[in-house]
């Protein structure tokens, strides 16, 4: 498994470069950086297998972040850091029912292919590797107190190694992205494996 992460952190840190250093055969063929500005929402479903069979749950979220992208010709990579945050509620014997909220920011490295391109209009399609990092978890107990703990408190990861897929386009100076997540280790601490799906719709401004 580790082996496995290094060569795709190596795989998505080397290509851009091969992309990027190949001599250019005309001024129409440099490079141009655009920075994005987003929000977004999403869905996160979890994915428990258990002894008993699978259960899922799902949680509402969202997302805010920046970061560059750079293109040449038909291909592209850009990385773009997130803060993001999902919620969920439930009740536990020790403290009866409460609302939570966690925490977590992601690095994600993408590259893809533009298909189509126009002055006002550009189609992307990507693939990435994404380090997500679970920081704090906000619990609010009904009628009670509210406090923070710590991700493994919880029985949750507080690093995950995400694979993404999507797609985007560029209208003018505005970006829609539309994409899938799904971890390659477990998203919680505990014994049995928890998958983590996720999708993302976000709206972003070009600069």
């Amino acid at each position: 498994m580790i082996m496995r992460k290094l060569f795709l952190i190596s795989l998505f840190t080397l290509a851009p470069v091969l992309v990027l250093a190949a001599p250019p055969t005309s001024a129409a063929q440099q490079p141009k950086l655009d920075i994005k500005l987003f929000l977004g929402t999403g869905g996160t479903t979890y994915v428990s297998m258990l002894e008993t069979g699978r259960e899922r749950d799902t949680f509402a979220g969202w997302q805010i972040g920046f970061g560059p992208r750079v293109r040449r010709r038909q291909a592209f990579i850009e990385v773009l850091f997130s803060f993001n945050r999902w919620s969920f509620a439930g009740t536990k014997p020790d403290v009866g029912g409460f609302k939570a909220q966690v925490n977590s920011f992601e690095l994600p490295f993408h590259m893809g292919y533009i298909p189509y391109k126009n002055p006002y209009f550009k189609l992307f399609l990507y693939a990435g590797y994404v380090n997500h990092f679970n920081t704090k978890i906000i619990v609010d107990i009904d009628g009670g107190p509210t406090f923070k703990v710590r991700p493994k408190e919880d029985n949750i990861a507080i690093y995950q190694a995400i694979a993404r897929f999507g797609a985007s386009v560029d209208l003018a100076m505005f970006n829609l992205d539309f994409n899938y997540s799904i971890s390659l280790n477990s998203a919680t601490t505990t014994s049995f494996r928890t998958s983590y799906h996720q999708l993302q719709l976000n709206l972003a401004y070009l600069f």
